[in-house]
Formats: C-alpha cells, structure tokens, sequence
C-alpha cells in the first residue's frame, strides 16, 4: 500500500451557551468547521472503516477524515448526532465504560461547569450507531501512564465486562486518556503494547498533533490533531492541512 496521509481530529464536548475552553467548542465553531470539511470535499471515515482499507491493502478516499470525540458527552448525542445526520457525516466517540449515563466525576482545568456535564445512556449509546462509532476511553477516565500495568489490565477487563454486560458494539480502538500512555523511556513500552494486543485492543490513539502517514509506524501510537474550543477557523484549516505547527 502506497503511503497516505490519514488525518483524525480530536474533539470533546460542545456547547450552546457559548462557553468555550480547550475542550468545549461552541456549536456555531463546530458547523463552521462541518462546512468546511464538506466544501472542501473531505471524506469522513470510522476506524473501522480505516481499519479494513488497511487489512485490504486498498487507498483511502481522498482527503479522509476521522473525527474523534473523546468521553462520550450527552451534548455528542444532542447536539453531534443530529449534525452529523445534516451534514452525512461520520465520527468515532471514545466512551469511559464505566460511567455511562452518570455525571462526570473526575476534576480538571477544562470542565464546562455552565452546563450538565453528563455522559451518554445505553439507549443514546446504541441509538447514535447510524453515524456514530464507538471506541475504549477506558473504566472510569484513568491516565494509563499513572498506573501500573497491573491496574491497566484491571481497567481493561472492566471494559470489556461492560461491553459485554450491555451488549455494546464497540470498535477495538484505545484513545488515551490524558493522552496518557507508557512511553519508549518508561522501559515498560512494550510490554504496555502486549498487554492492549492481549485485550484485543487493534489502535491506540495518543495526541501528537501530525497527519499520519499510512501505513502507521505502529498501530498503538496513532496520532491525533487537537482542535481546541478556541481555535479561530483559521488556525482549524491550518491544523486541518499541516498538523501543528510551532506557531501554535
């Protein structure tokens, strides 16, 4: 397969009432961004879909996209999935298997505390399934490089108990929480990678902020473009185009 560029963008929550911050991005942003991608005739693709035009060595369409929402926010269900419907597109939602339906319970400095911040139900879940992809945030919104690989694999059979108990169609895909994983440095790498491989999981998503170049280097250290609540729209097209850059 001939080298590629895959580009996926890594979103969080969005608001109506204009709050704003790293991770929450005003409905009108987030349209305005929705238009963009469609003038410019940007093909939008679930992992599964990447997934199997890599294991069948086939391109990509022109210009794919993949749009990650990590967390799985009711405003992904309220307000994402109806445009989503609008504009015929597709997104993948990484979603913290242990708090579906429940109120988020972990602090941070990105918090929209002007809105309910509660996370989808089973029945929004599987509803969205039309447009929506789901993928592994893990149990309860832990950072994997905080703990050790004991409780890594603690978390990812919780998952996966959860998966099954509710019957949830999730796609094998990891994005890191915090964008926390165990680095080349830690000495424990790869025996990280072994233990995701062992639970089946088939990517990891880490930040980064670059395009990827098909084939991946390696399939646990996929990288993702932050697109920040206060991103202008022309700061958006750049990362859209380049990734990051310095200046940003």
């Amino acid at each position: 397969m001939s080298r590629q560029k895959l580009r996926i963008l890594e979103y969080h929550s969005i608001s109506t009432n204009g709050f704003v911050d790293q991770i929450t991005i005003r409905k009108e942003d987030l349209i305005a961004q929705f238009d963009y991608l469609k003038k410019n005739n940007f093909t939008t693709l679930w992992l599964s879909e990447v997934d199997e035009f890599i294991s069948k060595q086939k391109p990509l369409p022109p210009r794919s996209v993949v749009l990650t929402f990590d967390d799985g926010f009711l405003d992904n269900y309220t307000i994402l999935y109806p445009l989503l419907k609008q504009y015929d597109f597709k997104a993948v939602c990484f979603v913290v298997l242990g708090r579906i339906g429940q109120k988020i319970d972990w602090s941070g400095k990105f918090i929209n505390e002007n809105e309910n911040m509660v996370l989808m139900n089973k029945e929004q879940l599987v509803e969205i399934g039309s447009h929506i992809e789901l993928g592994y945030h893990s149990f309860k919104h832990d950072n994997y490089a905080l703990l050790s690989l004991e409780k890594i694999e603690e978390d990812l059979q919780l998952c996966q108990e959860v998966i099954a108990r509710e019957q949830l169609n999730i796609f094998p895909a990891l994005a890191y929480t915090y964008g926390g994983y165990y680095r080349k440095n830690s000495g424990y790498q790869s025996d990280f990678f072994k233990l995701l491989k062992k639970y089946g999981i088939r990517y990891g998503l880490r930040i980064g902020n670059r395009i990827n170049i098909l084939p991946f280097k390696n399939n646990y250290e996929v990288q993702r473009i932050d697109i920040r609540g206060f991103d202008s729209l022309a700061v958006f097209k750049l990362k859209v185009w380049l990734g990051r850059k310095k200046f940003f």
